[in-house]
């Protein structure tokens, strides 16, 4: 228990500096060298995928998002923060008293007043949280790094994380610490018990957000929720990184996938255009299709909106679908109509049809395309022009 009572100043500086934050810069150095210009090549390589033609505009937006000095404030704040959230859970420190009236000492969390301060306990929990933060942190930027994506935003994501782990891990923390003393839980059992959630807390900020919810709301007495939303994890494919990757474009929910800009996601992001169609075309259908009508689809074997417009363009296709979904020709007629208008079905049409080796995807993608003549992106070439006249006349 020295290393508690009696730290040092050369191991705090140490850790410090180096523990904590000194991989932070590195990391910029090491793309900014190695990866970034290998990722312009990439973005329009994709970018032609969706059939958007390069321009001047679009090269100087590419080239701006390499430019040092967008990465200087990011990378200053995270060094900061990584490093001073750190020095608030140090014994060192809390044994000079430069945090007194910041950390909880009215509250004696862990009943354990003869073995150490309190202070001294409440930093040794909140270590943990800002340990899973970093972790997480580092782990984040190796992908973002191998992924050609370490864009200034992962640094100040870093930088909200320490910040933002710490303080919902000091506050579950003291929460659960004190209800299970409370309760007579022995201390070893309980102090392991709140670092290792102080830890995943550190990891999934959102899972301490929400016991808080939770428990403010039991306290209140109150009941629902506030925003009407569906998560971005009913989308399949779409994991806990790249959900994490998204929320950084503004995308928090499905409804936000829907209407995403897709080309900005392709430029901005390290997911292939493979990837995202596929994800806003899901999302188009969650967002508009009802939670009955989504699951009888889904049985189906239909996720997508796109696939719900093929199936559904003639009446044999309709009749099959309401007989495999159970649902009524009327509803899945209305639903294909409002999906139509749906911001980003033309684009995601045109990607699926280009990409597709079944000629009868073909002709019924291209019929998608005569719905909303205004919204193309190129002129189509003469045989798709061919095969999308055949079907009008038809």
């Amino acid at each position: 228990m020295e290393h508690l009572t009696e730290p040092t100043l050369w191991a705090f500086l140490f850790q410090a500096a180096v523990a904590a934050a000194v991989w932070i810069p590195l990391s910029y150095l090491a793309y900014r060298w190695v990866r970034a210009p290998l990722k312009r090549d990439r973005v329009k390589q994709s970018l032609s995928q969706l059939g958007i033609v390069q321009t001047k505009e679009l090269e100087e937006t590419m080239a701006a998002e390499y430019r040092l000095k967008d990465y200087i404030w990011p990378l200053f704040m995270a060094y900061a923060l990584m490093s001073g959230t750190y020095t608030v859970t140090h014994s060192y420190v809390i044994r000079l008293g430069l945090w007194s009236g910041w950390l909880e000492e009215v509250i004696d969390v862990f009943g354990t007043d003869n073995v150490f301060p309190r202070a001294i306990l409440w930093g040794r929990f909140v270590f943990w949280g800002w340990l899973g933060a970093c972790i997480y942190s580092v782990h984040l930027i190796i992908r973002r790094f191998l992924a050609y994506d370490l864009t200034p935003s992962v640094y100040l994501f870093t930088a909200n994380r320490s910040l933002l782990a710490m303080a919902i891990s000091a506050i579950v923390g003291t929460g659960m610490g004190t209800f299970s003393t409370a309760a007579g839980v022995p201390f070893d059992v309980n102090m392991a018990t709140v670092s290792i959630v102080a830890f995943f807390i550190g990891f999934f900020p959102e899972q301490g957000l929400n016991w808080i919810a939770a428990t403010a709301k039991k306290a209140l007495g109150q009941q629902g929720g506030i925003a009407k939303e569906t998560r971005l994890s009913e989308v399949e494919g779409l994991s806990i990184w790249h959900q994490g990757r998204l929320m950084q474009e503004g995308i928090e929910n499905v409804q936000n996938l829907a209407t995403a800009d897709v080309p900005a996601l392709v430029i901005g992001t390290p997911f292939p255009v493979t990837q995202i169609v596929d994800w806003v075309d899901q999302a188009i259908l969650l967002a508009y299709a009802s939670q009955e009508q989504f699951e009888a689809l889904e049985k189906a074997g239909l996720l997508r909106a796109s696939d719900v417009l093929t199936t559904t363009r003639d009446d044999e296709g309709l009749n099959d679908l309401a007989e495999a979904a159970g649902l009524k020709k009327s509803e899945l007629r209305v639903l294909s109509r409002v999906l139509q208008s749906a911001l980003n079905i033309k684009m995601i049409s045109r990607f699926r049809w280009q990409s597709s080796l079944d000629r009868a995807k073909m002709e019924e993608a291209a019929a998608i395309q005569l719905l909303q003549p205004s919204l193309a992106v190129t002129e189509l070439p003469r045989e798709q022009e061919e095969i999308a006249f055949e079907e009008e006349e038809q």
